[in-house]
């Protein structure tokens, strides 16, 4: 039998190319890197975009919180309902210093409406303007809840519906920091 011998031919081009090898290896390097790079730069732009909504859902379910805080405040005071002490409660309130004493029903909407709207320093955690951001609420008869801008321009019309008293808890805040934007707002509607 005859051995075949395969010689390998070690010239000086292959050493020229295998130079020439190693610097589109770090151009490879490189432009790998960038891609790397942009590719981190996408993510922390789709990080922030999830914080923001993160933040959003949060803020928007503190207004719910608080509509429905306001309709059980309502639902807890027949009598003032029943007077009408609910009717309209848009403006500045006071504390009406009744809970240590007791409260009429008038006091106690006046009461309900300053610790839902403003927020009370004994009990943290109340109030519209604590914990919306720049947020205000008004409490008022209304056919057609789905409108108002801010608790000065409420769009509450004072009708009843059917007959039927139907209150319109509607809450305003500043969702973007922007003044020139207009205010986010949620809106329920109680039937007591």
């Amino acid at each position: 039998m005859d051995k075949v011998v395969k010689s390998v031919n070690f010239n000086t081009n292959n050493r020229g190319r295998a130079g020439c090898m190693a610097g589109f290896s770090l151009i490879e390097v490189l432009v790998a890197l960038m891609i790397f790079s942009l590719g981190i730069l996408g993510l922390s732009g789709l990080q922030f975009t999830a914080l923001r909504g993160n933040h959003d859902a949060y803020i928007n379910t503190i207004a719910s919180i608080q509509v429905m805080d306001a309709a059980d405040r309502i639902l807890a005071n027949p009598g003032g309902v029943a007077a009408g002490n609910y009717d309209l409660l848009d403006e500045d309130a006071v504390d009406p210093g009744c809970i240590a004493v007791g409260c009429s029903p008038a006091d106690l909407a006046q009461y309900d409406y300053w610790v839902w709207n403003t927020g009370d320093a004994a009990q943290p955690g109340t109030g519209n303007a604590t914990q919306l951001p720049q947020g205000e609420g008004v409490i008022c008869l209304d056919a057609t809840p789905d409108d108002g801008v801010s608790r000065v321009d409420s769009g509450c019309d004072g009708a009843l519906v059917g007959g039927d008293r139907v209150f319109a808890i509607k809450i305003w805040w500043d969702d973007d920091g922007d003044p020139g934007t207009a205010s986010r707002r949620h809106v329920l509607s109680v039937f007591p």
